[in-house]
């Protein structure tokens, strides 16, 4: 795989955690700014959660799979160190080539919104990733310690080995090392022109966030409230701006088989939503009168 944009994401650790602590997810963060120092690889998105890692990067797929063993070791070594089952031999990851700016902007916001799905954050306020580094000036009043001003011992210590310290670096004593230097925010900043695109998109696209979970084997859960927006904004979508009980029951069978197809809803958040009877909805879901 040549050169390009890519969405690099790690399986899930079965057996336990990648992060357990916050140590663990500081170190992850000097992990990521160690990969763009050590590889010809550049961050423009990424998020730390607690059992798996995503990242927009641009580089080769040798590049990628270079990051990802130099990944693997680190944090395998971290895990045992702290008690913590290593990785095993048969850890891998996932890289999907990125070759539009809608696709761009799609896996972007399927990064951002990781910590929003699983209910760990508010947008922007999720700390181990990049999300909050865009349209914010929160960075500017975190105290951080320059990386030249820290002693080898000390450097070594802290990354788990001998790999070389940029001295322009500030290392923070909570959040490992701060991601501005090594993150490159003008690709974001340039797909989202306005810090209200960014956030809309974030708590609104949902349809994408679903295809690309699906792609990843990832589950795509949405709660009660989100559920409402998607029923709303499909019926603005797809069925001219009705509202939902002027529908008759074919379009309400059709969109029954849009929300399973393209959301993943269940039955039972079929029938809860457009107020169908869950057998019927059942019934529905398995006819291919309107398929």
């Amino acid at each position: 795989m040549g050169k390009g944009y890519y969405h690099f994401c790690t399986d899930g650790f079965k057996d336990g955690n990648l992060f357990n602590s916050v140590a663990q997810f500081a170190f992850g963060m000097i992990l990521m700014g160690m990969i763009t120092v050590l590889f010809p690889i550049k961050i423009y998105v990424f998020t730390l959660m607690p059992n798996h890692i995503h990242i927009i990067l641009s580089g080769t797929g040798a590049n990628c799979l270079e990051a990802f063993d130099y990944l693997k070791r680190k944090l395998s070594a971290r895990l045992k160190r702290d008690g913590f089952n290593p990785l095993p031999e048969d850890y891998w990851f996932k890289l999907t080539r990125i070759t539009s700016p809608d696709q761009m902007k799609s896996e972007i916001l399927y990064v951002l919104r990781n910590p929003l799905e699983k209910g760990l954050a508010i947008v922007g306020g999720y700390l181990w990733g990049s999300g909050w580094l865009y349209y914010s000036d929160f960075s500017k009043v975190m105290d951080s310690i320059p990386g030249k001003q820290m002693s080898v011992r000390e450097q070594r210590k802290l990354l788990g080995g001998h790999d070389p310290v940029p001295e322009k670096w500030q290392f923070h004593s909570f959040l490992g090392l701060h991601p501005s230097y090594y993150v490159d925010t003008s690709l974001v900043m340039k797909l989202f022109p306005e810090a209200k695109d960014l956030q809309i998109a974030l708590v609104k696209d949902y349809e994408l966030f679903f295809q690309i979970a699906s792609r990843l084997g990832e589950i795509c859960e949405f709660n009660k409230a989100e559920q409402e927006s998607i029923v709303s904004q499909t019926l603005q979508k797809r069925f001219d701006g009705r509202s939902l009980h002027s529908l008759s029951e074919e379009d309400k069978g059709k969109l029954a088989i849009v929300l399973n197809r393209e959301f993943g809803f269940t039955s039972y958040q079929i029938s809860t939503n457009i107020f169908i009877k869950e057998r019927v909805v059942r019934q529905l879901l398995g006819s291919k009168e309107l398929r």
